[in-house]
């Protein structure tokens, strides 16, 4: 992940990485949770479109917001997907 120190782009990562830790703390123990965590998701898509257009996650993070389905399945999955965006959303931070 690269950016300026441009307001912008601090803001934009800030904003990535409150909304990433804000989904990982979302259970996803239900049909209901999930359905709570998809529309979470979509509004973090649309609200990242929205507001910083041009600020580009990595890739992991797509399937990260794409594989609930998988990480309510497995929790191996789940501990790796959430190390890899817990080491994301650090970068993000510094």
């Amino acid at each position: 992940m690269s950016f300026t120190s441009a307001p912008a782009d601090k803001a934009a990562a800030d904003f990535v990485a409150t909304e990433l830790e804000r989904l990982m703390s979302l259970p996803l123990d239900t049909l209901e949770d999930a359905k709570r965590w998809d529309v979470a998701c979509a509004d973090f898509q649309t609200a990242l479109e929205t507001r910083f257009p041009s600020f580009e996650v990595e890739h992991h993070v797509w399937h990260f917001l794409a594989d609930s389905d998988i990480r309510q399945k497995d929790a191996g999955y789940r501990h790796r997907q959430h190390q890899a965006i817990s080491d994301y959303v650090t970068r993000l931070r510094h």
